[in-house]
């Protein structure tokens, strides 16, 4: 079976968000931008994937036609082996132009893509190629916008609690949102994902009043986030620490496990490597630390990411960003159910077709 054509597709969709107008860089007013990959095969089937977008859409895409898609056109996949080896073989080509960034998010959404095609072509889903579902859902946690402001992230907060959430995160980095979430929800789990912004000076002057939100965990606290020294001395002061979501390649995650810098390792599978190196990490020796894959988008990276945790670390929660979807790929499948948790599709493949008719309609030309 050979690669006969590969598009890449910008897609717009609109949402609506719960709370006030927010400055978080993931989302453009009220859209949410994706960059989807579409590999064709001599057989007819048909691969979807998804490289990291936002803001660097144009570039990740500019890096696909000019590095990657002339490369593997005519390329076998008839087997595992074969996905993994053009893995290995685009990573070597192409280190001289960065080893992590836009290289690897680009080749991420080639090899998503490439795993669908595998999957539909042995009739199985990813899960069963990587040995089968371990789980059939999995809890989710409502990932809020940043609003910065303490009234709107504890009335939001609240309200993801009351429609099922047992786990909320924020992405604030003042306190009082902070402790506005905390009293609001009262002892639901609480997380917080500081995106990098504190320094470890500006930590010494708030861990008193940080420790007292009680937080399920603390996400990427603090600059640069490959400051692994800082990350393991809050650990060693009783924070929870997850970071991992800028790293790339099982290299980064095994130099984070070897520095004791999280507790919670958080690969993104449109930015690290694809599915195929999703699994590299997921075999690595964590002494204690947990897999929790980060998955804020709603397009092949996201149920591409419901297949790995199900069959590689069901012990993971699933990040569900939270709003309110006007268009949606995947009819709902984001969605939670009465209990809190999020169905794993099981079909070929990523497990769901994308409509062709949301994909059509919001299409960025």
């Amino acid at each position: 079976m050979k690669i006969t054509k590969i598009d890449t597709i910008t897609i717009g969709l609109p949402f609506e968000n719960p709370g006030p107008e927010s400055s978080f860089v993931i989302a453009d007013k009220n859209t949410l931008n994706s960059l989807l990959i579409r590999i064709e095969t001599d057989k007819g089937i048909v691969g979807w994937g998804e490289s990291f977008g936002y803001y660097s859409i144009e570039t990740t895409k500019a890096a696909l036609h000019s590095m990657i898609i002339p490369q593997l056109i005519g390329k076998n996949i008839e087997s595992r082996n074969d996905i993994e080896l053009i893995n290995k073989e685009l990573q070597l080509k192409l280190h001289i132009f960065g080893r992590y960034g836009i290289t690897m998010f680009a080749l991420s959404g080639i090899d998503i893509a490439l795993w669908d095609i595998l999957g539909k072509a042995e009739n199985k889903s990813i899960a069963e190629l990587l040995g089968g579902l371990k789980i059939e859902s999995l809890t989710a946690y409502a990932s809020l916008f940043l609003y910065d402001d303490a009234e709107a992230t504890s009335r939001v907060s609240l309200k993801a609690k009351n429609e099922g959430y047992e786990i909320i995160k924020l992405h604030e980095n003042t306190m009082a949102p902070i402790q506005a979430s905390r009293a609001a929800i009262g002892d639901t789990a609480l997380m917080v994902d500081v995106n990098c912004v504190w320094s470890e000076e500006h930590m010494e002057e708030i861990i008193n009043t940080l420790k007292e939100a009680k937080l399920y965990w603390l996400e990427e606290p603090i600059w640069p986030p490959e400051n692994y020294s800082g990350l393991s001395k809050l650990r060693d002061q009783g924070f929870t620490i997850a970071s991992g979501e800028n790293a790339c390649t099982a290299y980064q995650f095994e130099e984070m496990i070897s520095n004791k810098a999280a507790d919670i390792l958080q690969p993104s599978v449109t930015k690290v490597g694809g599915i195929s190196e999703m699994i590299k990490i997921s075999t690595l020796k964590k002494n204690n630390c947990r897999v929790v894959p980060h998955s804020p988008y709603f397009g092949p990276g996201f149920v591409a990411t419901l297949q790995v945790i199900g069959a590689l670390t069901p012990e993971s929660e699933i990040e569900r960003l939270y709003v309110d979807l006007k268009a949606d790929f995947y009819g709902g499948v984001s969605n939670i159910d009465p209990n809190g948790k999020i169905l794993i599709p099981n079909g070929p493949g990523l497990g769901i077709e994308p409509s062709l008719d949301i994909i059509e309609k919001y299409c960025r030309k």
